[in-house]
């Protein structure tokens, strides 16, 4: 009897593990705007709901990150130039409370979605995991992903707006 609940048992894990590994990764960030942003996982990169048929620029940074804080005005600049074909998703990365977030963004009129990382630690561990830094995350670091929801590239340190439009232009393509 002990033998077939041990083989029921193991019939059950591995049935419960081959649907959960089949079933997507699925994540519902909060911007410091209190709007969802509902990412899913797929096998050639991220699916933003709501931002479709976009390009998406995830990136990871932080309040105390110089790089970070000269890349600012870059994508202040971004949204502007392309209202219509790409999304920004910044999440600050170094455990800053939320209410701080929300003043950092306000203080440095930022025009796109910012997220306190503080409460999404699972999804900035996953990230940086799928992006190859299993410890440590160079800040700041940028995905970017074209409308298709495919990931094109991983950088990591500051970008130039010059070099920012030459990868929007590549991931609306």
């Amino acid at each position: 009897m002990k033998k077939l609940l041990w083989a029921l048992a193991l019939a059950f894990i591995s049935t419960t593990t081959q649907v959960s590994a089949e079933e997507p990764l699925t994540f519902s960030l909060t911007t410091t705007d209190n709007k969802t942003i509902s990412i899913v996982d797929t096998k050639k990169g991220l699916d933003f709901k709501e931002f479709k048929g976009k390009a998406v620029i995830l990136a990871l940074f932080g309040h105390r990150c110089p790089p970070c804080i000269k890349e600012i005005p870059a994508f202040i600049k971004l949204t502007e130039n392309h209202p219509n074909d790409l999304a920004i998703v910044a999440l600050e990365a170094q455990n800053y409370p939320e209410d701080e977030v929300k003043e950092f963004k306000e203080e440095h009129k930022m025009n796109y979605n910012v997220i306190a990382g503080i409460n999404h630690h699972e999804f900035i561990s996953y990230i940086s995991g799928r992006a190859g830094y299993s410890t440590g995350i160079p800040l700041p670091l940028l995905i970017a992903i074209d409308k298709d929801g495919e990931v094109q590239n991983v950088h990591a340190g500051e970008l130039k707006l010059e070099e920012l439009e030459l990868l929007v232009k590549d991931l609306n393509e």
